[in-house]
């Protein structure tokens, strides 16, 4: 007879914020960027738990290794493409069709929503975070955007990038480069629950990659 203690089947993983085991989701959960070792089953719960997890996860030597590539997007957080299609952005024309200024407004919360996230969620402090000069990053985040088929409306010029530089960095109104943001506020200001996650799919197409 086989012993149940070498025979058992182990436990799936489960979320280290929520518990809840690998079993209960569609998608693999996803590893803290910097250890590789904590899962977690959302970007909510990896937040939630970052203050716990914080002072352990520069201590993680024998991290395994992240999954192999599966294809072209590869790159991108999981459950990108998904979220992708859901939002009905797939089309990329998510800034199309809006007036000149909340579509700066649109790209400079999407920057804002990506430094956080580095910060929170990828281990990476930049920007305000760091106290670096931010427009030089935000110039990068609008050049790689400039460099994406048809993701910035038609009436994109230089003379409009010059004029969304100038109120990214104004400090005069919301939208402020200097200042950080957290989901919360996004949620408030735009009066819309789904519009952080909005912004994030937006910096990823515009990266052409996730912050995981």
């Amino acid at each position: 007879m086989e012993d149940p203690q070498t025979s058992a089947t182990p436990a799936p993983p489960s979320c280290f914020n929520c518990k809840k085991l690998q079993t209960e989701f569609p998608k693999l959960l996803m590893r803290c960027a910097k250890c590789r070792t904590a899962l977690y089953c959302s970007l909510e719960c990896q937040k939630a738990d970052w203050k716990s997890h914080k002072p352990t996860c520069h201590l993680t030597g024998s991290a395994p290794p992240p999954n192999p590539p599966q294809g072209p997007k590869a790159r991108h957080n999981p459950g990108f493409q998904a979220m992708n299609d859901m939002f009905g952005l797939s089309n990329d024309d998510f800034l199309h069709d809006r007036p000149e200024g909340e579509v700066f407004n649109l790209l400079i919360d999407s920057f804002r929503m990506r430094v956080e996230d580095e910060s929170v969620y990828g281990g990476n402090t930049i920007g305000v975070y760091n106290g670096e000069n931010t427009l030089p990053l935000f110039k990068k985040f609008l050049s790689l955007a400039e460099s994406r088929q048809k993701l910035l409306p038609t009436w994109w010029s230089s003379v409009e990038r010059g004029e969304c530089e100038r109120l990214a960095e104004s400090g005069s109104q919301w939208s402020d480069i200097n200042c950080a943001v957290e989901k919360s506020e996004i949620q408030d200001h735009y009066n819309d629950n789904l519009m952080p996650m909005k912004l994030r799919i937006l910096a990823e197409k515009i990266y052409g990659k996730g912050f995981m």
